[in-house]
């Protein structure tokens, strides 16, 4: 019964290992966005700002202000913000710029309150 078990489990795992996940393009074709959300008058983290890159990846920052944005596609992006109530974006808060495959860059979002 043992061997019957390891050769089913040999036989899944050639099966797994033949799919290859096809449809989606190896890790190191994609970039990565991370950055601080912060108080631009108290540099205090700022938690609940949601960071869009291209209106389709986002993130949303936790209690110390951080966020991190996977599989951002490799070329141009726009990286837009959504501040909590009682915050307004600073005018620097958006970033547009290009990131190679494999590449991660920080973007930070200094915040005012309104």
């Amino acid at each position: 019964m043992t061997r019957a078990r390891l050769a089913a489990l040999a036989l899944s795992l050639a099966a797994l290992a033949g799919c290859n996940g096809n449809g989606v393009p190896p890790a190191q074709n994609y970039a990565t966005i991370t950055g601080r959300a912060y108080d631009a008058a108290s540099n205090q983290p700022v938690a609940g700002v949601t960071v869009t890159v291209d209106t389709i990846l986002s993130a949303t920052t936790g209690s110390d202000g951080t966020y991190r944005i996977v599989n951002v596609p490799i070329g141009s992006y726009h990286v837009g913000v959504t501040p909590p109530a009682g915050y307004t974006a600073a005018a620097n808060a958006l970033d547009d710029g290009s990131v190679t495959a494999g590449q991660t860059i920080e973007v930070d979002v200094p915040l005012n309150k309104s």
